[in-house]
């Protein structure tokens, strides 16, 4: 009997995260996006990095007179680009930051996830 449900049961690794999205871009969501065309993966992916490091910048440049609306804008807009490319890391840090605007550590842990990204996404085009 014991055979039977070995047989009939779904295997282990079904129910593990799938590898791709254990990384900073989730490469097999890109590629679903972009219909597996290499060249617009790159430029997407090269896209998405400017724009990421430019809305750091600008959390990075905001001050304590800045309102939340303001910084939800900046942080929203981030969010939706790295939903578009697979980045996800960036979408929960994103997601966290929404809830407190003003909170430091949540901005260090977006601006570290997206340091994490651009590393990821250099790395490819190497």
């Amino acid at each position: 009997m014991v055979l039977h449900q070995e047989i009939f049961e779904p295997p282990d690794h079904i129910h593990k995260i799938n590898p791709s999205s254990e990384r900073p871009i989730d490469l097999v969501h890109l590629a679903q996006r972009t219909s597996g065309n290499k060249e617009a993966e790159t430029e997407v992916l090269c896209l998405f990095a400017r724009q990421a490091r430019q809305c750091v910048n600008q959390l990075c440049g905001t001050n304590h007179h800045t309102s939340n609306e303001d910084l939800l804008a900046v942080v929203q807009t981030l969010r939706g680009s790295a939903s578009s490319v697979g980045a996800f890391c960036i979408c929960r840090a994103a997601e966290s930051l929404e809830k407190n605007p003003k909170d430091g550590v949540l901005h260090d842990a977006l601006t570290d996830a997206v340091v994490d990204v651009e590393n990821f996404i250099f790395g490819l085009s190497r």
